[in-house]
């Protein structure tokens, strides 16, 4: 692409990139996207004359599931919690299981299994409390 001298060089810089992302972006993202693990630590404290607190998270996702730990304290009380979610796909749909753990007794497990034949689809859902309560159901979708 030539350009003419008479433009400033913001506009020039500015048609650059343009240039760059309308011609070479195409050609620059893949079939297929990599699959990709990312993990990560965040923490933060606070110490003052009365009282202290702490918090952190370690987070891990990658393709079909993801972890979080949430932890800390304030004033030498802890309390954490965590969440996890993994999905695997099947020969006729797909699974997946979470579960939850932690403050305030709201855990839970959940499993859902998704199929599919000619027809229709499948959903079975099931869950189940830290307080022991649970619920099923299955829901039929015809094409």
């Amino acid at each position: 692409m030539i350009l003419p001298r008479t433009l400033a060089p913001r506009t020039l810089a500015l048609t650059a990139v343009v240039s760059l992302v309308a011609f070479g972006g195409v050609a620059a993202v893949p079939g297929e996207a990599e699959a990709q693990s990312i993990s990560r630590h965040r923490s933060a404290s606070i110490n003052g004359p009365h009282h202290s607190a702490s918090r952190g998270a370690d987070i891990y996702r990658s393709p079909g599931s993801a972890s979080v730990h949430r932890y800390g304290s304030v004033d030498d009380h802890g309390w954490s919690s965590s969440r996890h979610r993994n999905t695997v796909r099947t020969a006729d749909g797909f699974a997946t299981h979470a579960s939850r753990s932690g403050s305030g007794g709201r855990g839970y497990e959940r499993d859902v299994d998704v199929r599919r034949d000619d027809d229709s689809v499948f959903i079975d859902r099931s869950i189940t409390t830290n307080s022991g309560a649970s619920r099923q159901s299955t829901v039929v979708r015809s094409w």
